[in-house]
């Protein structure tokens, strides 16, 4: 995307010319980041006077950002990917009862209303977390979950030795008033292929991936299966080592839908896990 300068003006307004919806924080730190190029010299500051005749370019994407709270794994116009710790909600509960949550800290932090979850993560587990910048972005991600047309994968530490190596669990899952999800004859679909990475004398070291992406299904799954992920009191643990959930959203695999290029997006595996004997994923 690129504009050509119609009358010597500050980078700044510029810059407002070829995104109009973005809030002046948003395009400075963008300036910032190192997004936008001038006749291919990298734009330094947002009071940087530019000249008619000039061609300002900006790129898909830019280096991420420092946010408080946050690690941003991936960040571009249309969407941006941050690594969700631990505890942290992604969207505001139902009951309003918190103020904290990722959707709030980036609407905050970008001073626009116009980022928009298109699905979430637990509470209790980490990783990879994608948001939409934009109406159109919300429109083309939902669509791209909906369809299941992308890679999620994640890593659990189970407990209990697996005996089966690899395979898939189908059931029918349904939310129940308290908030838990149990198996039903009448609810929806929920598929989840798991493999496993190795085993322990205690524990099984699990990578899943979704077809379906159900609230609490890899937890319910486990758990159906007798191996609740570690941690996970709600589902049937009896065990919490590392005080945390043992469960971390660790790729998203997508065709950016704008850009059309492949996006793989990876957030590490915590640390704690590897004193558990996760350093082998």
């Amino acid at each position: 995307m690129q504009y050509t300068i119609t009358q010597s003006s500050k980078a700044l307004d510029a810059v407002r010319k070829l995104f109009p919806d973005s809030s002046r924080r948003t395009l400075q730190n963008w300036i910032k980041a190192g997004r936008f190029h001038i006749d291919g010299n990298p734009l330094s500051h947002d009071n940087q006077q530019l000249l008619e005749g000039q061609v300002l370019r900006a790129e898909n994407s830019c280096r991420p950002q420092l946010i408080p709270g946050l690690k941003v794994l991936h960040e571009d116009r249309y969407l941006i990917a941050i690594d969700k710790p631990t505890g942290l909600l992604s969207v505001p509960l139902d009951e309003g009862l918190t103020k904290r949550h990722v959707l709030g800290l980036l609407r905050d932090h970008f001073q626009s209303d116009q980022i928009f979850a298109v699905h979430r993560i637990d509470r209790e587990t980490s990783g990879c977390l994608l948001f939409a910048r934009g109406k159109d972005s919300e429109q083309a991600l939902k669509l791209l979950f909906e369809k299941h047309d992308l890679t999620r994968e994640y890593f659990a530490i189970v407990e209990g030795r697996m005996k089966d190596k690899n395979g898939s669990w189908h059931s029918r899952l349904m939310e129940l008033e308290n908030y838990d999800v149990v198996e039903s004859e009448t609810g929806k679909d929920a598929i989840t292929h798991f493999t496993v990475m190795h085993c322990s004398p205690k524990y099984t070291y699990l990578k899943l991936q979704l077809e379906t992406g159900r609230k609490h299904q890899i937890r319910v799954h486990c758990s159906k299966a007798g191996h609740p992920v570690l941690g996970d009191d709600r589902y049937g643990s009896s065990e919490n080592p590392i005080r945390r959930m043992c469960l971390h959203a660790w790729k998203l695999e997508l065709v950016h839908p704008f850009t059309k290029k492949r996006l793989t997006i990876t957030s590490p595996i915590p640390a704690p896990f590897k004193k558990l004997g996760g350093n082998r994923f």
